[in-house]
């Protein structure tokens, strides 16, 4: 099976959106959007781990390592969605190889079906 990382852009301050605080960070349902954006990453048994690109200093990164089992390594982002995604690949860890699946979703758009990620990566739909 192929292995998948997934790279989650959270460095955006929002700030076409209007708000103080992230869109990445803003609360639903009793969770930041960015912690529904990884459980639907990593509801695929094939998704083994994420890198977050997030702003320096960013006081409102809860700090993860490890979430839903599965590793999460924050990385300093860069000026431009563009730069912290390439910030992104440049921290991905070691054993990610040139042939795995990385995928590049963003922090504020949690709406992932599993179908979709599957079908993407073409992948089995598992837990559907």
């Amino acid at each position: 099976m192929a292995r998948i990382w997934a790279v989650v852009p959270a460095a955006g301050r929002g700030t076409r959106f209007g708000s103080e605080l992230p869109k990445q960070y803003l609360v639903v349902d009793g969770a930041p959007l960015i912690a529904h954006t990884l459980t639907a990453l990593f509801a695929h048994d094939a998704v083994e781990g994420a890198v977050v690109p997030v702003s320096e200093n960013d006081p409102d990164w809860p700090g993860w390592t490890v979430f839903a089992d599965k590793p999460v390594q924050a990385c300093i982002g860069g000026a431009s969605r563009a730069a912290s995604v390439l910030a992104g690949l440049r921290a991905l860890p070691d054993h990610v190889r040139a042939d795995d699946f990385v995928l590049v979703h963003d922090a504020a758009r949690p709406n992932l079906s599993l179908a979709d990620l599957a079908a993407l990566a073409g992948l089995p739909r598992h837990h559907l």
